[in-house]
């Protein structure tokens, strides 16, 4: 019986440990699906530089941002007519337009485009959007959605005139064409351009032999190059 129950107490702490180190590499391995992925840290900064923002204000608009960074997101927006007019609502800001702007201009954000219009699967799955005769059809039906009409409902919103005019008085907003006269902001963009693993990701796509390539199975270590 003794040994029993000392079997009891040392399988519980065991089968405990076995269940954390389980999910603890489950949540890496989700993390680790696209780490390419953009992370909008500063699209989120300079949000916060226009008038009477918040965190959750920014949160709420950023499925839409997401179609800016990655031409599937794009595409699939583009096949939907209520989520496009999602977009154009969102888009329809002067705190939209001026996070657009200014990361439109940073290197960063030239990374995560070089990278996603180079990338033949991903620009494959999102033509494929525009092959799928469900598309069209819901186009047709558009008119006839409510939710198309969103973007010209906020016209009737006061506080959507207020919100531009509010935009035309900082000069926040005039930063994406003012910043321009510093010379210090050339600096880093020269530099990406100069950079060659800025334009790696084409070299990639030339490689065609890459995307086709069998996947390592995991576990299993990649050929040494010959010398």
């Amino acid at each position: 019986m003794s040994i029993k129950r000392l079997l009891a107490l040392v399988s519980a702490p065991m089968l405990a440990l076995t269940v954390a180190i389980a999910s603890s590499v489950s949540f890496a391995n989700e993390e680790a699906v696209n780490p390419s992925e953009h992370k909008f840290e500063l699209a989120k900064q300079y949000y916060g530089q226009c008038t009477a923002t918040d965190s959750t204000q920014f949160d709420a608009i950023l499925p839409q941002l997401k179609a800016f960074t990655d031409m599937e997101i794009m595409a699939e927006t583009m096949a939907d007519p209520a989520k496009f007019a999602q977009l154009m609502a969102v888009v329809n800001d002067p705190r939209t337009i001026h996070v657009m702007t200014k990361c439109a201009t940073e290197p960063v954000m030239w990374d995560t485009w070089m990278s996603g219009m180079t990338d033949f699967n991903k620009m494959s799955r999102a033509m494929g959007h525009f092959m799928n005769p469900n598309m069209y059809m819901q186009w047709m039906m558009a008119p006839m959605n409510p939710a198309m009409y969103q973007p010209m409902m906020q016209m009737a919103d006061p506080a959507y005139y207020t919100r531009w005019m509010n935009a035309m008085m900082n000069p926040a907003f005039y930063q994406p064409i003012t910043s321009m006269a510093d010379p210090n902001w050339y600096t880093p963009r020269i530099n990406w351009m100069m950079n060659p693993q800025s334009m790696q990701p084409m070299f990639n796509m030339m490689n065609m032999g890459g995307y086709f390539a069998p996947v390592p199975a995991a576990g299993s270590q990649a050929a040494a190059p010959a010398n």
